[in-house]
């Protein structure tokens, strides 16, 4: 009896220092894995999924060791411990994986609209798709989406959603026909940066690293301002050439 009480008193030790150990666990898995990166980009992405396995792998070790321990504590009678904190770990790492999931879909479908080339941009169809996006996947208000609508990096990404959803019907009115160079020098001026919207290889991407979202108001007034001006010149060369068919005919004034 005396060998079993002083077991009993060991593994008691060992059940102290263990929680010790998930709490400290666990206050590093809240400070290192990716539930508030706001960047995106294939490194980051793949960076997250990194964090993501090396954090499963490690709470898989502890729930093993956990699980040891609830076996002693039966053996000896010994009430069982729940480790809370290492449970929370399990559910939010099924869920960092869905949101980077979600995350690395919208993000690859972004990647291969950026491809397309100007004259080739279906805005009707991206903005069918966004629409879904935010209404379906990227929806916070969504029950599958409760458990992650409150990180950041969840957050930034439906930040990427609306602001593509912005910048779409800006680039439908930029195919004007009454756009001039003269309105694309605007647009440069307003967005600090160079436009080849006449070269062959000019694409959606192009247009997206204009940040157009920020400037909704000035690509309105631009295309506006160049369907009136294209108004007035159609009324001027119809002036002109009134004037120019015109034949004028003078007679010697007479006193």
């Amino acid at each position: 009896m005396p060998l079993q009480t002083k077991e009993a008193s060991n593994i008691k030790d060992r059940l102290i220092k263990f929680e010790i150990k998930v709490g400290e666990f666990r206050l590093e898995f809240q400070n290192n894995c990716p539930y508030n990166v706001q960047e995106c980009s294939a490194e980051i992405i793949q960076q997250s999924y990194e964090k993501i396995h090396e954090y499963y792998v490690r709470t898989c070790e502890l729930e093993n060791e956990a699980q040891e321990l609830n076996n002693l504590e039966i053996l000896f009678d010994i009430q069982k411990s729940s480790y809370k904190q290492l449970k929370d770990c399990r559910n939010e790492l099924v869920s960092l994986k869905y949101m980077w999931d979600l995350i690395s879909l919208v993000e690859f479908q972004f990647e291969n609209w950026k491809s397309t080339l100007w004259d080739k941009i279906d805005t009707e169809n991206l903005m069918q798709l966004i629409k879904d996006m935010q209404t379906k996947q990227c929806n916070p208000t969504s029950a599958i989406n409760k458990d992650i609508k409150n990180f950041r990096a969840f957050t930034a990404l439906n930040d990427r959603v609306k602001n593509m959803n912005t910048i779409l019907p800006l680039i439908n009115q930029l195919r004007s026909p009454f756009m001039m160079d003269r309105h694309w020098k605007k647009l440069e001026i307003i967005t600090g940066k160079t436009i080849e919207h006449k070269s062959p290889a000019f694409c959606l991407e192009n247009l997206v690293e204009l940040d157009l979202f920020k400037f909704s108001e000035e690509v309105n007034e631009i295309v506006d301002g160049a369907a009136k001006e294209a108004k007035i010149e159609i009324k001027l060369n119809n002036i002109q050439k009134v004037w120019e068919e015109s034949v004028l005919e003078f007679k010697e004034y007479k006193e």
